[in-house]
């Protein structure tokens, strides 16, 4: 019998899914002039496009926020694509990132779950030979470049004109308005919600915003410093009078981001977050004074923000407990509503934060518990188990000469440059009256091998471990009890990881020698 050819024949379509992406740099890569460039190419090699992944408007310097992305990988590792090719339009379409290996990783995912990836803007094949993959690694780095230094650029330029004066970003705070100016200072118009300025030598500013909003502030303000009132009485008073911040009643948060806000001193702070979005410390903002009419004074704007400041300190331990104490004891329990409630201790979260939790607060202050919620938080304590492993697992692996490297989904790691290790944890479940642990293996391993620490609650030490390679064909969720497990998942359990680290130990030859 004779063999069947292993290329499909010409009449027959390769199914593929397309994924374009844009950010806001050129029309060359709108989402229309991809998708064409991609049909060209579809045409001319006898593909047919099936599915689409798109993600519109959105940077290629991270994966965070690009649904298309992530919803082109879940499939492809779902073992249930409908498709064998992924068209992009070229190499930085997948990414910009600034580790060049995160975009050869997501590519990678493609091609172990036999699904290749084609650029098809580029003048090479992405064919797995040298050439290749020598001239993507040189085109990833220089988009995770292009990305470093177009943001060193834009940073620079905004501090610049922050420094003027001029207003960066979106809508301005409660009470202003934003006002257009052009190059020489005159101002042109006031811009209404979702208007932007067309001419790019205009700048825009800040300007105090309808009376109504502008009489609200210092209403506010006044109560603050002069009255001596606090934030909740502010808030009361300010919400009878329907004095509302737009259509939103005022809270203590939104009194106390109205009484630290440098604006209303005509102060412009920038840089209060990095690009991540957290909080970054006032030290290392960029301030510019006078940026704006002030709607409020320096000195009464000083005596509130010292005032704000006063009253959201950080509390220590034992002022936090003891305030729960004083609660329990003039109200004779305890519970969300009432800690919420009370005025003169921080709220649930914090105390949840804090503690980890509110019943270890609880605990602290010897309060009754009607039930134990240690498993409550066992989601946040598999998270510490999970990391305090890998970080145990890098550095051992590292001292006997071997590279770990961790990688951009918590619990993934690279070791030795090319062996992708996935890193979990489990806590055990009763069923049936049973203490089991399910053993999270999908239809297809995410990575090359797959370590499973098992552990009991309360106890946050692990029990022991489960190695399973992808070779190894276990596949589905797989229950595990703590003796008595079927032979072929026994074969797998290890009470330490020794073995398996020392498989990634490092010498050079001339060591050796």
């Amino acid at each position: 019998m004779r063999d069947q050819p292993s290329n499909p024949p010409s009449s027959q379509l390769v199914r593929a899914a397309q994924y374009l992406r844009m950010s806001t740099e050129h029309q060359q890569y709108s989402i229309l002039n991809q998708s064409a460039a991609i049909a060209l190419y579809a045409a001319a090699h006898n593909i047919g496009i099936v599915r689409s992944f798109v993600d519109e408007g959105k940077s290629g310097t991270t994966i965070k926020g690009r649904k298309g992305l992530q919803e082109l990988l879940r499939v492809v590792e779902s073992g249930l694509a409908d498709f064998n090719q992924v068209l992009a339009y070229d190499v930085s379409r997948w990414g910009r990132f600034a580790d060049s290996d995160e975009a050869a990783y997501y590519e990678y995912l493609c091609k172990r779950a036999g699904i290749a990836v084609r650029y098809c803007a580029e003048q090479f094949e992405n064919d797995n030979s040298a050439t290749s993959n020598l001239l993507k690694a040189l085109k990833r780095t220089m988009a995770g470049e292009y990305s470093r230094e177009l943001s060193v650029k834009v940073s620079a330029g905004q501090r610049r004109l922050v420094a003027m004066g001029y207003w960066q970003g979106g809508c301005g705070p409660f009470g202003t308005q934003r006002q257009l100016v052009d190059h020489d200072g005159r101002t042109k118009q006031i811009l209404k919600l979702g208007e932007w300025k067309s001419i790019d030598t205009d700048r825009i500013t800040l300007t105090p915003g309808p009376p109504e909003a502008v009489k609200t502030i210092r209403l506010a303000f006044d109560l603050y410093t002069k009255k001596g009132k606090n934030r909740y009485e502010i808030a009361d008073v300010l919400n009878r009078l329907g004095r509302l911040r737009g259509k939103k009643p005022w809270d203590i948060a939104m009194l106390r981001c109205l009484f630290s806000n440098p604006t209303y001193n005509g102060a412009y702070a920038y840089g209060k977050h990095d690009g991540r979005y957290r909080t970054v410390p006032r030290e290392k903002w960029l301030i510019c004074a006078h940026a704006f009419p002030a709607i409020i004074s320096d000195m009464q704007w000083t005596q509130a923000y010292e005032r704000v400041l006063a009253e959201i300190k950080r509390p220590n331990d034992a002022e936090m407990l003891e305030g729960l104490r004083c609660l329990w004891k003039r109200k004779g329990e305890l519970n969300s509503k009432t800690i919420n409630a009370a005025k003169d201790i921080p709220s649930v979260v914090a105390y949840a934060k804090h503690f980890g939790g509110l019943n270890e607060a609880y605990k602290l202050i010897g309060y009754p518990l009607r039930k134990d919620l240690s498993f409550v938080h066992a989601i946040r304590m598999s998270r510490r188990i999970r990391k305090a492993l890998c970080d145990d697992l890098c550095e051992r692996i590292e001292a006997i000469g071997g590279s770990a490297d961790r990688m951009l989904v918590p619990g993934m790691l690279r070791i030795n440059q090319n062996v992708i290790v996935k890193v979990t944890v489990r806590k055990a479940v009763v069923r049936d009256g049973r203490i089991v642990w399910i053993l999270p293996i999908g239809k297809q391993l995410a990575a090359d091998v797959l370590i499973i620490g098992r552990f009991k609650p309360p106890e946050q030490s692990i029990l022991d471990y489960f190695v399973i390679p992808a070779i190894s064909q276990l596949r589905g969720p797989l229950n595990s009890r703590m003796k008595d497990n079927v032979p072929y998942l026994n074969l797998h359990r290890f009470d330490d990881l020794q073995a398996f680290i020392e498989t990634f130990g490092r010498q050079s030859i001339r060591e050796a020698a």
